[in-house]
């Protein structure tokens, strides 16, 4: 019977020995990098527009000088962002379902940043919904 280091020995060399098909990125690869990109641009303008629509807090300046604050949240902005955070979602679920097809190889990974960008909306999408009762 063989040794165990003999036998993941051998099986190394024969992926040493399969050439290299791929010349470069494909279209695939490179949808995955363009739906990657569109959605972190997106998820960036999301948290602007959410940074927008949140309540301002009320200073001590605020008060001294009778300044009004906006007391709510805008809710035409807060909506606005959560379509957004819908098409991010959509964008990076393609993403993820373009990268598993093209995870064929050993040296192919999963794209984290599809991954969080996909959890980040996700999470901004439940808090949409949960705070859409109590706002509007």
């Amino acid at each position: 019977m063989k040794d165990w280091r003999k036998l993941a020995a051998e099986a190394e060399q024969r992926h040493e020995k399969i050439p290299e098909k791929r010349k470069g990125p494909d279209l695939l690869l490179k949808a995955i990098k363009v739906l990657s990109f569109v959605a972190w641009l997106l998820m960036l303008v999301v948290i602007l527009l959410v940074e927008k629509a949140k309540p301002e807090p009320e200073t001590f300046f605020d008060r001294w000088m009778d300044l009004s604050t906006q007391q709510g949240w805008n809710l035409d902005l807060y909506h606005s962002a959560f379509l957004l955070m819908l098409s991010v979602m959509l964008l990076a679920f393609l993403g993820l379902v373009f990268n598993s097809v093209r995870r064929r190889r050993k040296t192919d990974s999963w794209r984290v940043n599809l991954i969080l960008v996909f959890i980040m909306a996700l999470v901004g999408s439940v808090h949409y919904l949960s705070l859409y009762k109590t706002l509007g």
